[in-house]
């Protein structure tokens, strides 16, 4: 698993897709070392971000979203997610992820694979559903500033988001999948 280290804010930033710093705990591994800044932006210039996102779904059917700071998608509701490290498996990418936000799961599906276009990279999300989390889910103030579980998508949820989450309220109901799709 790839040692996570918290870093100071002038360490966590990176150039977003309008030019302002955005991406906080950049996951840019080469040899457990950051990538340097110039082949990142060739990196994000020609190929898609391995990327997973993370459905948290409680045991009263409740997802947990969170109100994003960073771009893209500054100032909408979104799911817990970040960059997947080279070899990482993804149960160690969702442990990794979950954790920075105090929580665990032992109950791990995998909802889908998603292409995301932005204006200056692509992304490849993987997305897995977490079912009957436990911890309390605590925002790190840097990439997320509240937390919310909720049953209803807010207005303002991600368009990306809103179909990850289509897709496992499509799946969840039907056992055959769920059996399938369990990692």
């Amino acid at each position: 698993m790839i040692r996570h280290e918290k870093l100071t804010p002038s360490q966590t930033r990176e150039q977003g897709d309008l030019g302002m710093p955005s991406i906080p705990l950049r996951r840019k591994f080469l040899d457990n070392n950051w990538i340097p800044d110039d082949l990142w932006a060739q990196v994000k210039r020609y190929m898609p971000i391995p990327c997973m996102d993370v459905i948290v779904e409680d045991s009263k059917g409740e997802m947990l979203l969170g109100w994003r700071q960073i771009l893209p998608y500054r100032n909408v509701w979104a799911l817990p997610g970040g960059r997947v490290g080279k070899g990482e498996p993804l149960q160690a990418a969702s442990e990794r992820i979950l954790a920075e936000y105090g929580l665990s799961t032992r109950q791990l599906f995998l909802v889908g694979v998603f292409p995301i276009k932005f204006p200056s990279r692509s992304d490849l999300s993987v997305c897995l559903a977490a079912k009957h989390p436990t911890g309390k889910a605590t925002p790190d103030g840097i990439e997320f500033s509240s937390f919310r579980w909720t049953r209803k998508l807010p207005t303002r949820t991600g368009a990306n988001y809103k179909q990850m989450i289509a897709q496992w309220n499509k799946m969840k109901h039907n056992p055959q999948l769920l059996r399938f799709s369990r990692l």
